[in-house]
């Protein structure tokens, strides 16, 4: 995530029975048109606000996490600027006709933002299940506290939501940091597509926050098939998590968790 993340400010600290000037550093948060591009015809599909980097990312792993792409090869370029992003998509295998412009803008605050009907709450399953136990609760404990260690911008600002993925050993994998919790997972979801890299077969998903639909939704796109979160899940995540078959966790601390769906993968 580039610098553009966060910004410094003049604020007054009330401290000790008085007002003094001092600096603080801001998570960064802008819009950004997609626009979709197919035999050099373009049609704007909505404006996304999120921290400005990993652009590319973001609107890869956006596009997988509505179920438009299954694989990085139907994009053919995707071009950025800071306040639009134009990707151009295989036309043998898609047409104009095949995105839905969103009315309003897709705020970080949400994930189903700017859909008319719900007929796209769906969850499909990239997972090959098996009934092999390879969650070690020892691994688990220590998310937490990984997942802290690599947030950077965090450190500064307090404000950006972070999405990691872990192998089985707890090793870090990969992080994204935005102001949106379903930007950062979008923004883990397209790194890892682009580099070809799912779905994620014995891998953990460890989350900042609580628990929406929306993310078992794109987890499940994905294919990761553990879900760890700092947070409580809904119910409708406890019900879409049973439905994909994955393992989902709640309330992780460094000394216990609420297993919520898949219970037969942790040892």
């Amino acid at each position: 995530m580039s610098q553009e993340a966060t910004k410094t400010t003049p604020v007054q600290v009330w401290s000790e029975g008085k007002l003094n000037t001092s600096k603080d550093s801001l998570v960064s948060e802008a819009a950004i048109e997609i626009v979709i591009e197919i035999n050099d015809i373009q049609k704007k599909l909505g404006i996304l606000l999120r921290t400005p980097g990993d652009d590319a990312e973001l609107v890869t792993g956006w596009l997988l996490g509505e179920a438009i792409i299954q694989s990085n090869a139907s994009i053919l370029e995707i071009e950025s600027s800071p306040e639009r992003i134009v990707v151009t998509m295989d036309s043998d295998n898609f047409s104009l006709s095949d995105f839905q412009e969103r009315e309003f803008p897709i705020t970080s605050s949400c994930g189903l933002c700017g859909r008319e009907t719900l007929d796209g709450l769906i969850i499909p399953s990239r997972l090959t299940i098996s009934d092999e136990r390879w969650v070690s609760p020892t691994v688990l404990v220590e998310l937490p506290s990984l997942l802290t260690d690599s947030q950077d911008h965090f450190k500064t600002t307090g404000g950006l939501h972070a999405c990691a993925l872990f192998d089985y050993s707890g090793n870090l994998i990969s992080v994204r940091e935005d102001v949106g919790r379903h930007n950062a997972l979008d923004k883990l979801i397209g790194s890892r597509l682009m580099a070809d890299s799912l779905p994620a077969e014995k891998q953990i998903l460890m989350l900042s926050g609580r628990i929406g639909y929306e993310l078992i939704q794109k987890a499940a796109l994905a294919g990761i098939p553990v879900i760890a979160g700092l947070g409580a899940p809904s119910s409708m995540a406890v019900d879409a998590a049973r439905s994909a078959g994955l393992t989902l966790i709640g309330f992780l601390k460094s000394t216990r968790f609420n297993v919520y769906t898949g219970g037969w993968r942790v040892l």
